[in-house]
């Protein structure tokens, strides 16, 4: 069978403020800059293909869904190697970082949050 798309090529994160969030995910995942323009900046982890797009807005926008209950889903996580390490080396950077959670399949995960407050999930 024929596929018509073959992968995501990026994701899209709303900032208020480049320079501040720029810096923070380069310091926080070690990602390269790919690309540099007036409305965004285009970052990767080196030798992956799925960019991150920081993309300027005048205030912050939704960037998780409510999943009912009372239950906040981000739009995007980030996979770690090593889920223990990952939450630790966050904080030590100066990341907020929520506890890690282990649901009923076993999934280790935590949310943190950038300098918008925009949350995502880093999982295991």
């Amino acid at each position: 069978m024929r596929r018509s798309v073959s992968r995501i090529s990026g994701i899209f994160i709303p900032v208020t403020d480049m320079q501040r969030s720029k810096e923070w995910y380069i310091r926080m995942f070690d990602l390269e800059t790919i690309d540099l323009s007036d409305c965004c900046t285009g970052l990767a982890f080196p030798g992956e293909a799925t960019f991150i797009n920081l993309w300027k807005v005048e205030k912050p926008a939704a960037t998780q869904f409510d999943a009912g209950g009372g239950v906040r889903i981000p739009y995007y996580n980030f996979e770690s190697f090593d889920i223990e390490y990952s939450h630790a080396s966050l904080r030590e950077k100066g990341a907020e970082v929520l506890p890690i959670v282990e649901d009923a399949s076993g999934t280790r995960y935590f949310d943190c949050l950038d300098p918008d407050g925009n949350k995502y999930g880093v999982v295991k």
